[in-house]
């Protein structure tokens, strides 16, 4: 079994404190199937494959299937951050196999009350920031959390014309702007080498699932179907071009 590193909670309400009950429905349409959409996070590896050295948090772990994803682009020394108890067990279980990473159960300010600040090389976060009522106070952890130099990676919803029954089914707080997202990563004090829309393909869906049909989840097999056939087009097309829409939306800052 991989080691857990305990946790000690030094602020009654974490700056990255988050729903785990409501985040937790989320398993239907990602966290649950994260394993299968290895196409899904070697993409986002990849995007933030500048910044992915030394020691890596990736926080909000969920089933881990980003932290396989690090592993996997070469990656040596990986902390998989999880606050949610179940996830952890899911983590352990997803990560039994792997060598260079642990598991952390607990929030960002956890690891920084047993490591103290300038830890960490790199922070990649997946889909968590949208879900922390704080996000400035979640950004600046990690600022405190990394070494000068080091880096962040972003990845959270994009567009709030986007928002719908999806969102508040999983606890959603909201959906980014470039131009917010940008901001927010300055207001914590990061430089920002680029903040990018991305997942274009995933609007219309999205759209309809969430806006028209006003549906709380969908199914893990279309999760599969989108990353088998869908996405490796969209991936390549999005490499050459760059949206000016998407779904989702990707940033690096950089701690000076």
């Amino acid at each position: 079994m991989l080691p857990t590193e305990h946790m000690k909670t030094p602020h009654a309400q974490p700056r990255d404190s988050i729903d785990v009950e409501r985040r937790r429905g989320e398993l239907p349409f990602g966290m649950e199937t994260r394993n299968e959409a290895v196409n899904y996070f070697a993409w986002q590896a990849d995007i933030f494959r500048e910044i992915a050295r030394g020691r890596i948090i990736d926080h909000g772990a969920g089933a881990g299937g980003l932290s396989i994803a690090l592993l996997d682009a070469g990656a040596r020394d990986v902390v998989a951050l999880e606050p949610d108890a179940s996830l952890v067990s899911r983590l352990h279980q997803n990560l039994a196999d792997r060598t260079g990473v642990r598991v952390f159960r607990g929030t960002l300010d956890d690891y920084l009350a047993e490591h103290g600040p300038n830890c960490v090389d790199c922070i990649v976060s997946s889909n968590v920031l949208e879900h922390v009522a704080q996000d400035v106070a979640c950004l600046r952890a990690m600022w405190e959390a990394l070494r000068p130099g080091g880096g962040v990676g972003i990845y959270v919803p994009a567009r709030p014309e986007l928002f719908g029954s999806l969102d508040r089914a999983v606890g959603h707080v909201r959906r980014y702007t470039a131009g917010e997202l940008e901001q927010n990563l300055r207001l914590a004090g990061f430089d920002v080498a680029f903040v990018q829309y991305r997942n274009l393909a995933g609007v219309l869906p999205w759209l309809v699932a969430g806006r028209v049909l006003k549906l709380n989840s969908v199914g893990g097999g279309g999760v599969r179907f989108f990353d088998r056939v869908i996405f490796p087009v969209c991936r390549r097309l999005e490499d050459m071009f760059r949206p000016m829409y998407g779904l989702n939306l990707a940033a690096i800052g950089v701690k000076r």
